[in-house]
């Protein structure tokens, strides 16, 4: 199974506002931030303008998200088709959304404060916490039937992308997957590469990802691999460390043991977390 196989298996969203500059820009931004890996998150705007507001990349930097790098891109029919929810910010942009063209659409009528004499950064303020309300409220709906799983190692090149990988594969979409290290390098470990696309598990587009407190608490089950006390620890988290041997450094006939120990572990933890179920 491909990585974009694998992401196909994750809940999707398209946030859409008309410019895609301001509202729906901050809306994928601040699911990004709260889901992590977890979503798929796709904006697009119906009269798309040219650049992002600027007030609203400053907003939403003040709670840790991100938007400065995104362009104003149009809505794809095809992509409106293919995520499971399409949100429309505003009325407007709601007009131009063909409804037989969406499997389900949600309109936000989010709070204006302009209405209440309110501008400038103090209204910009005040539109992102509400906007991350109804975020939050979103990604539990698009998360709660599954349960969500860390892997950490240090570098976030071997171990944790193994078994990341691994969990992607043979969970099918069952169990949402993210995987971080305490000190990440700059690109995943060719051989771990290697050793899991000789068991048919393609790991070539996974790229190493910094641990943080945010991912701890996001996740239900963290497992450590090698990183010592660098994860932080939350009240009814399940915590689990697995001693593995590490790969960086080493041949594929070393790394071979270290994934086969890894997918056996994986797929013990999948019987767990999936009893219920079955």
């Amino acid at each position: 199974m491909t990585a974009e196989q694998q992401a196909h298996h994750l809940p999707s969203v398209l946030f859409v506002c008309v410019k895609n500059g301001g509202k729906s820009q901050m809306a994928a931004a601040l699911m990004r931030l709260h889901a992590g890996d977890a979503v798929a998150v796709h904006s697009a705007g119906t009269k798309p303008g040219s650049a992002v507001n600027a007030l609203s990349a400053e907003a939403v930097a003040e709670v840790g998200a991100d938007m400065s790098g995104e362009t104003p891109t149009a809505v794809d029919p095809d992509l409106l088709r293919q995520v499971d929810r399409v949100i429309v910010l505003g009325d407007e942009a709601a007009g131009e959304i063909d409804d037989d063209e969406v499997s389900a659409l949600e309109i936000w009528r989010t709070d204006e404060p302009s209405h209440r004499g309110i501008e400038g950064m103090e209204r910009m303020r005040l539109v992102r916490d509400d906007i991350d309300r109804r975020v939050r409220t979103l990604l539990a709906e698009l998360t709660e039937s599954r349960p969500r799983v860390l892997f950490v190692c240090v570098h976030n090149a071997g171990r944790s992308q193994m078994a990341a990988g691994y969990l992607s594969h043979l969970a099918g979409g069952r169990i949402d997957v993210l995987s971080a290290g305490s000190a990440p390098k700059d690109q995943i470990n060719p051989v771990a590469v290697e050793a899991m696309a000789e068991d048919g598990v393609d790991i070539t587009s996974a790229t190493p990802k910094v641990l943080t407190t945010d991912a701890v608490r996001a996740s239900d089950v963290v497992i450590t691999m090698g990183c010592g006390d660098a994860c932080p620890v939350f009240p009814g988290k399940r915590y689990e460390d697995w001693e593995l041997a590490d790969p960086a450094d080493q041949g594929i006939e070393a790394v071979r043991p270290i994934r086969d120990e890894i997918k056996r572990r994986v797929s013990a933890l999948i019987s767990e977390l999936l009893e219920p179920e079955s």
